[in-house]
């Protein structure tokens, strides 16, 4: 995909969009975190993605009691098919997003939000908490510029996809390159290619999850979808897209502050 189509008439709530593959052991904190924003305005969309586990059966149990939306694919069809799936479902003017591992604290929406219409921004993002895996311990923010540009996005990818809204009404319903890694970072290219600045909100409200070995394995993948997205969705030659690709691979590499430990 990788497409945007122009959307009018929106409610002017929120749509967040969750994929899900075998998620049952994390998925409950991802959920609760939804439910607890304080900015009620919001449906969300969960996209199970051929899971094989109990996701299913906690997300309706959990839906039950609140506003969850589950959408199934019988088929395994990867993050960025699940994403698309949700964005093509959602019905609200803004479309946020949030991974099955990871959770927002309670004002992440009505700080976004808050931020984007008082400000006229189109697409924002924000700095956030890393969190070790299965533990409740924070171990530093990931701190993020004041605004960012296609030319920026072009030299990398420094914000995270757990922080990001757009605004559909304003941008169209744009969905992510189908490629395994790096689809998250071709929409923000796609967000900004006609002049957009994407800007960051104030606060750190959301919390992240590493994944053990997350920042060392399967790097030759991720490089050959991020070359990928270079030549097919930006439409550069291969000179041009393999340096930009060797500028990106270094700036992942500067993302992190040293650790500070906080309980979350």
């Amino acid at each position: 995909m990788g497409a945007c189509l122009r959307v009018t008439d929106m409610k002017p709530s929120v749509s967040v969009v969750t994929p899900a593959h075998n998620a049952g052991r994390e998925i409950l904190r991802a959920l609760e975190s939804v439910a607890r924003q304080t900015f009620s305005a919001l449906e969300h969309i969960v996209v199970d993605d051929a899971s094989g586990d109990q996701t299913c059966e906690l997300v309706k149990g959990f839906a039950a009691e609140y506003p969850v939306r589950l959408i199934r694919q019988t088929r395994r069809r990867g993050a960025a098919a699940a994403r698309n799936l949700g964005i093509e479902a959602a019905q609200g003017r803004y479309i946020a997003f949030l991974d099955s591992d990871d959770e927002w604290l309670p004002e992440k929406l009505a700080s976004q939000i808050g931020f984007m219409r008082d400000c006229n921004v189109a697409f924002s993002y924000g700095d956030y908490l890393r969190c070790q895996h299965d533990s409740r311990i924070t171990s530093g923010a990931v701190l993020t510029p004041d605004c960012l540009s296609h030319q920026d996005f072009l030299k990398g990818c420094p914000i995270g996809c757990l922080t990001v809204a757009y605004d559909q009404q304003v941008l169209g319903k744009c969905y992510m390159p189908e490629v395994a890694r790096g689809h998250d970072w071709g929409l923000w290219l796609a967000l900004t290619r006609h002049g957009v600045i994407a800007r960051r909100y104030p606060g750190v409200e959301a919390v992240y999850s590493v994944q053990p070995g997350s920042l060392s394995t399967r790097k030759f993948s991720k490089a050959r979808d991020i070359y990928t997205i270079y030549r097919r969705e930006e439409g550069l030659g291969r000179i041009r897209s393999a340096a930009l690709l060797a500028i990106h691979s270094l700036n992942s590499f500067r993302r992190y502050r040293p650790p500070n430990q906080n309980r979350v």
